[in-house]
């Protein structure tokens, strides 16, 4: 055999390579299972074509969108837009737009300024009855900043879709709870005095000189209502207040120089407080009488820009004694 024969044979038999050993078998992993998707929320979906909507039906009309409000945990959203370019020259309003899940509605409104309310803790749900009902509350002013009274716009969220209260309080975001009972109080204008008609740049936007007493109301699983029998513990803490400021008001010297605001709003709410707690008429003016003697509204003409002579206290105590108080609930 020749040395390149010999070569050839050496190579293919593999020559001082070890023999190969056995594998063990390949095993290969199956394949991850394919992730969860979570099912699709008919209402999310639903409130997400309500909101497209609503803000090309807005468009449509001449209105641009200003901000999408969104309410947490539900699928709802309040929309504010201002009048387009083209509509804003002569149109100084705003718009709002509530819009839910479901059956496509919207509840609108327009007013010069839109504003949406937080409670203090700065939700945008709130809890008007204590019973776990959920509401937003918008207020809509007029004019343009200080040029009017905000009138407030309660809507009810039942489930995702919005409605208009059918029965509101009269001061919303005026909300407290001074008997820890989880149903909260609302604050209102149980009575007013006008003095006299008063420029709005001395008076504000009332545009009058005025005194108010302020009473509660609360929900009574009907309606808000201002004669509960539990609200007379509240009424007597007030009359105890309006009588220590009675008993600094009496104390005050130069009364014939000082505008008697001050004297008349502690005689207003000590009359109408001790009437809300059981004390008769008349002596609920004698109460008042002492806290102005000695007190003249001719003062009031230099301190305020009144466009009327202001009324007298004898015509102002005929005024309070006519009010229409409510009678409280007996115990």
């Amino acid at each position: 055999m020749t040395a390149a024969r010999a070569l050839l044979v050496f190579v293919a038999l593999g020559g001082c390579t070890p023999p190969a050993t056995r594998g063990e078998p390949v095993r290969v992993a199956p394949p991850p299972p394919p992730t969860p998707t979570a099912p699709r929320d008919p209402a999310l979906a639903s409130f997400r074509d309500n909101l497209e909507h609503a803000k090309s039906d807005a468009e449509r009309a001449g209105w641009v969108v200003r901000e999408v409000v969104e309410i947490p945990d539900r699928h709802a959203a309040l929309v504010i837009y201002d009048p387009s370019p083209a509509k804003a020259p002569a149109y100084k309003l705003a718009r709002v737009d509530a819009v839910g899940a479901g059956a496509y509605q919207v509840v609108s409104s327009e007013s010069g300024i839109v504003d949406v309310m937080k409670t203090r803790a700065g939700s945008l749900l709130w809890d008007l009855r204590g019973d776990g009902s959920r509401s937003v509350v918008i207020h809509l002013t007029p004019c343009g900043a200080n040029c009017g009274v905000a009138k407030p716009l309660v809507l009810e969220l039942d489930g995702n879709a919005f409605k208009t209260a059918a029965v509101a309080p009269e001061c919303p975001t005026c909300l407290r709870d001074d008997d820890k009972d989880g149903v909260p109080e609302l604050e209102l204008r149980l009575a007013s005095l006008t003095i006299a008609p008063c420029s709005r740049a001395s008076c504000g936007p009332s545009s009058a000189l005025l005194v108010e007493v302020r009473g509660v109301e609360r929900w009574n699983g009907a309606r808000y209502a201002k004669d509960l029998a539990v609200l007379a513990p509240l009424y007597a803490e007030r009359r105890t207040a309006a009588q220590k400021d009675a008993a600094t008001v009496k104390r005050t010297g130069n009364r014939s120089r000082i505008c008697p605001l001050n004297a008349l709003s502690v005689a207003a709410r000590l009359y109408v407080y001790s009437r809300l707690t059981g004390e008769s008429r008349g002596d609920a003016l004698v109460r008042a009488d002492e806290v102005m003697r000695g007190w003249d509204t001719k003062a009031c003409s230099t301190e305020y820009d009144l466009l009327a002579p202001p009324k007298r206290w004898e015509e102002l105590k005929k005024e309070l004694e006519a009010l229409s108080l409510p009678t409280l609930e007996a115990k």
